[in-house]
């Protein structure tokens, strides 16, 4: 390919930061300079909010740090295969 990333790679770091900063925006207005909350609705709503952000956080470090694999180029011998196959 090239030099540059890719999308998908950039793509998967964009989600990274973006599940970072919904995270602590979360942590930062639910619990340190909102209004104290109600500890039985918002402890569960944190940890399930959490666990879909740290999913998000995983499948985009995974986009961003997969390598891009070149297709094998089909051989001339590979092309004729098939056309045997039928006769």
């Amino acid at each position: 390919m090239g030099d540059g990333l890719s999308s998908s790679r950039v793509l998967g770091a964009l989600l990274c930061l973006a599940c970072v900063a919904v995270a602590a925006a979360h942590i930062w207005f639910g619990y340190i300079a909102g209004p104290p909350p109600s500890l039985a609705f918002a402890l569960p709503v944190t940890v399930f909010l959490l666990i879909v952000v740290g999913l998000g956080f995983w499948l985009g470090w995974i986009m961003a740090t997969t390598k891009e694999v070149e297709p094998a180029a089909a051989t001339a011998e590979e092309a004729k295969e098939p056309e045997k196959a039928k006769k």
